[in-house]
C-alpha cells in the first residue's frame, strides 16, 4: 500500500533515481553474496535493468527530448550506452554464472551501468526536473510504473531501440519473458 501512494505522489526524477538506489544495492548484495545466492541476486538484477531501461526508452527519454534544451544529444548518449548495455546483459545471462570469466565481466558491466547512472543523474534528470513541471513529472511517474509493469523482463540483444517499437513489440516479449521466468522458478522450486 505504502509503495502505491509513493507511486502516486512521487515524480518521475524521484522514480528513477529510486530504481538507480536499487540498482546500486543489488550490485553490493551481488558482490557480497555466497555462490549459492548469486544466481537469485543476479536474476533480480536482470530483470530489474530489462524493465527499467524499457521503461526509460518508453517514457523519460521521449520527454527529456520533449522538454529539455538540448535534449536530443543528452539522449542520444544515453541511449549508445543502454544499446551496449542491453547487448552486454543478454551476453552475461547467456554465458551464466558458472562461466570462470562471469564475476570479472560483471564486475566491468557493473561499472558501466554505475557510469551510465551517474550520466543521467547529473544530465537528463536535472535538466527534466528544471524544465518540466511538477504535475507533467507525477504524471510521467505513473506512466513509468505502468511500463515497468508490462515491461521485457530480459534484456534482449535485438530488442528494438525506439520507444515506438517497444510500445509495439515491448508486451509480446514481456510475456514471454514473463512466461520463462515462471518456469523457471517453478523448476527451481520443485528441486
Amino acid at each position: 500500500m505504502a509503495e502505491a501512494q509513493d507511486q502516486e505522489t512521487q515524480d518521475i526524477v524521484d522514480a528513477v533515481l529510486a530504481d538507480h538506489e536499487r540498482f546500486r544495492r543489488l550490485f553490493a548484495d551481488f558482490e557480497q553474496a555466497t555462490t549459492g545466492q548469486r544466481s537469485e541476486v543476479w536474476q533480480a538484477l536482470v530483470r530489474g535493468l530489462a524493465v527499467h531501461e524499457t521503461a526509460e526508452e518508453e517514457i523519460v527519454h521521449p520527454q527529456v527530448r520533449r522538454f529539455v534544451d538540448g535534449g536530443d544529444d543528452i539522449v542520444d548518449k544515453r541511449v549508445v550506452e543502454e544499446d551496449q548495455a542491453k547487448k552486454e546483459l543478454a551476453d552475461l545471462e547467456k554465458l551464466g554464472s558458472d562461466a570462470p570469466e562471469f564475476e570479472s565481466r560483471v564486475r566491468q558491466f557493473m561499472e558501466e551501468v554505475f557510469s551510465h547512472a551517474q550520466a543521467e543523474e547529473h544530465e537528463e534528470l536535472p535538466a527534466l526536473r528544471t524544465d518540466a513541471d511538477d504535475d507533467t513529472r507525477r504524471g510521467m511517474a505513473k506512466i513509468y510504473h505502468v511500463a515497468k509493469a508490462v515491461a521485457p523482463t530480459h534484456a534482449h540483444k535485438m530488442a528494438p531501440e525506439s520507444a515506438t517499437a517497444n510500445v509495439l513489440i515491448g508486451p509480446v516479449v514481456a510475456l514471454m519473458d514473463r512466461v520463462r521466468d515462471a518456469i523457471r522458478e517453478a523448476m527451481a522450486h520443485s528441486k
